[in-house]
């Protein structure tokens, strides 16, 4: 059984953290000649994977995930549901520690399992 992410509500703003690294999810519009959906996908997955990483690596205690609101029906795939998709994945457990971890519908706030 996982923990349990934190739910965050209001203005998305007020988590922002001095000791914080963000990453905007916002790409702007995409060249489906250049780029499938499905391909853009993959890379906001592996983007999250990595910022958890680097910030692992260099001590840093929490990234947010700026997603923003999902304006799609339930069941699509979107920024957010890749970001959210990530965080519940076994691929996660040794990167954040769920339980600090802050889910609201604009961002997620990881809080980075450091080594120390």
């Amino acid at each position: 059984m996982t923990k349990a992410f934190q739910k965050g509500s209001g203005n998305w703003k007020r988590y922002r953290r001095p000791d914080c690294r963000e990453v905007d999810l916002h790409f702007g519009k995409r060249d489906p000649l250049v780029k499938t959906f499905a391909q853009a996908m993959a890379e906001v997955t592996e983007l999250v994977e990595r910022s958890l990483r680097e910030a692992q690596r260099d001590d840093c205690p929490y990234v947010m995930f700026r997603h923003g609101r999902s304006t799609s029906r339930r069941g699509k795939v979107t920024a957010r549901s890749q970001v959210r998709g990530f965080m519940r994945s076994a691929k996660a457990t040794p990167l954040i520690q769920r339980d600090l971890c802050i889910q609201h519908e604009a961002i997620f706030l990881a809080k980075v399992r450091l080594s120390s």
